[in-house]
């Protein structure tokens, strides 16, 4: 994976999203085989379409090509938001896509999401950071503070959570300053919050420069720290082979980052230094807030329930969608 590789996906994305969906050439159409002797699957020049987001930590399918079967082109797209991702996989247009649980419970809550969770794909990654001149050091510490609270999603569900948990809310002892993720470094470095949550590894900016610090109270939910799960396409659904190496291509690139659930900084500084070129001080920092992922097993479940919970106390959504149903979790490698 070079940095021109990288580059030429990121512009690809940035063009805008015009999914190209795969099969254009015919490559669909083409039966898989199993090599002789191999034990393995050819695709035949088969090429898949999955996706990221530009510069950010859940990257790890920038790797799967280099852990494909054989016959198997991975097309990595760049992509800016999640509803465009669970648009894409509706269509068809992506045939595997990462997204967090906040959209994903939103559209199954209403009936509109068709794509299933074949794994994780990134852990944690929110980050509540607050001004080391505020006197803040538990959540707690926020009664009578100005937050930066971007707009609704994981991350606003976590600290309300959170704050709840302390017996505070947004808007009464806790007052809320709505920001975009952009603009939470720049506002806490003036002083216009007390403190912020936001995602990885922008929030670490704060962290870097020393202004800020990382309160980790917001992992304390029942959604843990659960980021992202990787999505099948619904038109993959019944493509066992497919499945099969898509889960196994995540397990790989997942091993590859954070082997064992530790992150090897070798790899993470060619990621974050040497292709999204951030500063040595933001990589050095972020690597204890973020990590790729692929078991979905009964810990992560009991956070994907634990989550939609959540959502239904806080009044996003009506009712608890039945996560079983959100879940294709057959082709997931045994280790």
């Amino acid at each position: 994976m070079t940095r021109r590789r990288f580059l030429g996906v990121a512009a690809a994305g940035a063009a805008g999203i015009a999914l190209a969906g795969c099969g254009d050439e015919g490559e669909d159409s083409a039966s898989p085989t199993t090599v002789a002797g191999a034990g393995a699957v050819d695709f035949g020049g088969r090429t898949i379409t999955t996706a990221v987001y530009s510069r950010n930590h859940a990257s790890s399918p920038l790797y799967w090509q280099q852990f494909a079967p054989p016959g198997l082109k991975v097309d990595v797209k760049t992509v800016t938001s999640a509803p465009d991702v669970a648009r894409a996989l509706d269509s068809g247009d992506l045939d595997f896509g990462l997204m967090g649980y906040y959209n994903t419970l939103v559209d199954a809550a209403a009936g509109n999401i068709r794509a299933k969770v074949i794994g994780m794909c990134s852990r944690q990654g929110a980050g509540l950071i607050v001004r080391n001149d505020a006197g803040i050091r538990t959540v707690a510490d926020l009664r009578g503070k100005r937050v930066g609270v971007p707009p609704p999603g994981v991350q606003t569900l976590l600290v309300t959570a959170a704050l709840d948990k302390a017996g505070l809310r947004l808007d009464r002892e806790v007052t809320a300053v709505p920001l975009a993720f952009a603009e939470h470094p720049a506002a806490l470095e003036r002083g216009d919050v007390d403190a912020y949550v936001g995602t990885e590894p922008l929030c670490t900016q704060s962290v870097a420069s020393g202004r800020g610090t990382r309160v980790r109270e917001i992992y304390d939910t029942p959604a843990g720290d659960i980021n992202t799960f990787m999505w099948a396409s619904p038109k993959n659904l019944n493509d066992p082979d497919l499945l099969r190496a898509a889960a196994k291509m995540q397990r790989d690139a997942a091993e590859f980052l954070t082997p064992g659930g530790v992150n090897n900084p070798t790899e993470w500084r060619k990621l974050l230094v040497e292709q999204f070129e951030y500063s040595e001080e933001i990589y050095r920092a972020v690597l204890e807030n973020l990590g790729a992922v692929w078991r979905f097993d009964d810990r992560r479940r009991s956070q994907f329930e634990g989550a939609a919970d959540l959502m239904v106390s806080q009044g996003i959504i009506a009712s608890k969608p039945r996560i079983s149903d959100l879940l294709l979790l057959d082709y997931q490698p045994a280790s």
